[in-house]
């Protein structure tokens, strides 16, 4: 559902216009003109320089094209290597090698999570064949990841924000104990394991992460396990504390690195909830890079500069309600917002909060929670203090757009991955477009505001193409459109209230007009579904 705003929306403007008969203008006046003159000039120029160039799609495909050399020539040594296992008759190495040809042939770099363990050297005990295939391999692959982080500074000084960090995640992939990389990843050494700042403070506490009970002090795990938990200073019955929680006043309060979960459910039920939010956080600023720096910044982060991903100080979690019952949820919000029963989750700029409750019938969707997370992540990235609205006056689509495309991150085993074709919210975008022929032109759905969107009778077909558009300007083309749609993105959050309510069109941002964008979304979504219907045919046919 859509962020619905408690503040009233107030405009205020400055305006003076000299008396329409006077022929003379003092002198007093012809100085104050004089400096408004300045003043918006300055203006003019600080809008301006605020303007991004739209990116060359020519260019973009050189450097991929560069990629491909570098990921031709390391397979090739790949191959060679196996080939000499083979002769040697070292079959683990051949199985090894072929694992890793196989995972670099389509490298999706948010699938590989990077592994907490500081990699050991080889043991000396090894065979010799053995330890030989090994210690070439891992040299190829440092050799890899050196050749693909200079590669990722020659991308990123070319304008490529997003392909950059892609190119850093496979990096990393290739040598987990890059310490540039790591340090841009925001993780620092801490004896044989990498670990965030926060987590490295926790263990220096004595705290450990429990998958059940969250952050607790090492002394208190055996109890806990034993059913005992610790109130206010004291020691009661899991069932004891529970009767205290009901209350939403006194609920568990749940800290993690980057949020505030507090739930009257239970513990776990709020630790599991902390859990997925810092999986979906990862994702999320791995995905966005480019929205939560400029470009000099981002260049300062690969030269080493501190990590802008992590906490600002330690109280700045982003705070999540979650209640036990849907009248409480209600309760809890119907007196500020009395369409609130239409709703499943809602964040408010207000309170800077996001609200939901538990549905049993819905057990395991996370969808609403990640499309309100994206609002607030973005929303409190941007913004410090007092409330800002963004989206007013045009491009709300695109706001709405990306949240319901992040509804479909999704979790398979350690891997992570957003914009499933097969996602709910896809496949209704595309059957809008392709079966009911429904479809706003760009430069009309861009022109619309948060007003004209929200009240538009079309509005749930209108959802629908702000999350094909979505998954269009994020994949299409290898990712082509990717940095403009976050540029973009990045313009309607700025704290700058001209650069928000005036940000740039797509048509600036890529290179093309709104007509080609169009037919390119037509065509991409035609595309996407031939391949899907193909695909399942496929499968069909299989015995």
């Amino acid at each position: 559902m859509p962020v619905l705003q408690q503040q009233p929306h107030r405009y205020s403007s400055l305006s003076g216009s000299p008396n329409q008969g006077q022929v003379e203008v003092s002198d007093w006046h012809s100085r104050v003109f004089r400096v408004f003159c300045l003043l918006m000039l300055t203006v003019l120029s600080l809008s301006l320089s605020n303007r991004v160039q739209a990116q060359n799609p020519r260019a973009l495909d050189t450097y991929q094209k560069q990629y491909q050399t570098l990921h031709t020539d390391f397979r090739d040594k790949l191959i060679q290597l196996a080939q000499s296992c083979q002769r040697d008759q070292q079959q683990a190495g051949v199985q090894t090698i072929s694992e890793i040809i196989k995972e670099v042939q389509e490298f999706d770099p948010q699938a590989h999570p990077l592994p907490r363990e500081v990699q050991p050297d080889l043991p000396p005990s090894l065979p010799a064949a053995e330890r030989n295939w090994r210690l070439k391999l891992r040299n190829l692959q440092e050799e890899q990841a050196n050749d693909l982080f200079v590669f990722s500074r020659k991308v990123l000084h070319a304008g490529f924000p997003s392909y950059a960090y892609d190119l850093i995640l496979e990096t990393a992939y290739h040598n987990p104990d890059h310490r540039s990389v790591r340090q841009i990843l925001g993780y620092v050494r801490n004896g044989d394991e990498w670990a965030t700042p926060f987590e490295k403070e926790m263990h220096d506490r004595k705290q450990q992460w429990h998958p059940r009970f969250g952050w607790l002090p090492a002394s208190h795990i055996a109890r806990y396990e034993q059913g005992e938990r610790y109130v206010n200073g004291r020691w009661k019955s899991a069932a004891q504390e529970a009767e205290i929680r009901r209350d939403f006043r006194n609920a568990w309060e749940i800290k993690t690195e980057h949020f505030l979960i507090k739930t009257n459910h239970s513990l776990e039920m709020g630790v599991k909830l902390a859990t997925e939010m810092e999986d979906f956080h990862r994702y999320f600023h791995q995905t966005f890079a480019g929205f939560f720096n400029t470009p000099e910044q981002f260049k300062q982060l690969f030269e080493g500069a501190r990590n802008p991903f992590q906490r600002r100080n330690k109280n700045d979690q982003h705070v999540m309600h979650y209640y036990s019952t849907r009248e409480e949820y209600l309760q809890r919000l119907q007196k500020d917002i009395p369409q609130i029963a239409l709703t499943h989750g809602i964040y408010l700029f207000g309170d800077r909060i996001s609200h939901f409750y538990h549905r049993p019938d819905a057990e395991g969707d996370l969808g609403t929670l990640y499309h309100e997370a994206t609002h607030q992540l973005f929303y409190e990235s941007s913004f410090q203090g007092k409330n800002h609205q963004v989206g007013e006056k045009n491009h709300f689509w695109a706001i709405e757009g990306i949240a319901c495309y992040m509804e479909s991150f999704e979790k398979n085993g350690k891997k992570s991955r957003a914009g499933n074709p097969h996602h709910i919210r896809f496949n209704a975008a595309r059957y809008r477009l392709l079966e009911d022929d429904y479809y706003v032109p760009l430069n009309t759905f861009a022109a619309m505001g948060r007003n004209a969107f929200q009240t538009s009778p079309n509005i749930s077909p209108n959802y629908s193409q702000a999350s094909g558009l979505s998954h269009f300007f994020m994949h299409a083309s290898r990712g082509e459109y990717r940095d403009a749609f976050i540029n973009q993105l990045t313009q309607l959050y700025s704290v700058n209230s001209r650069v928000r309510n005036n940000p740039q069109s797509l048509e600036e941002l890529t290179g093309f007009s709104y007509t080609d964008l169009d037919r390119q979304y037509r065509e991409y979504s035609a595309s996407l579904q031939k391949a899907l219907n193909e695909r399942a045919l496929s499968l069909q046919s299989r015995p």
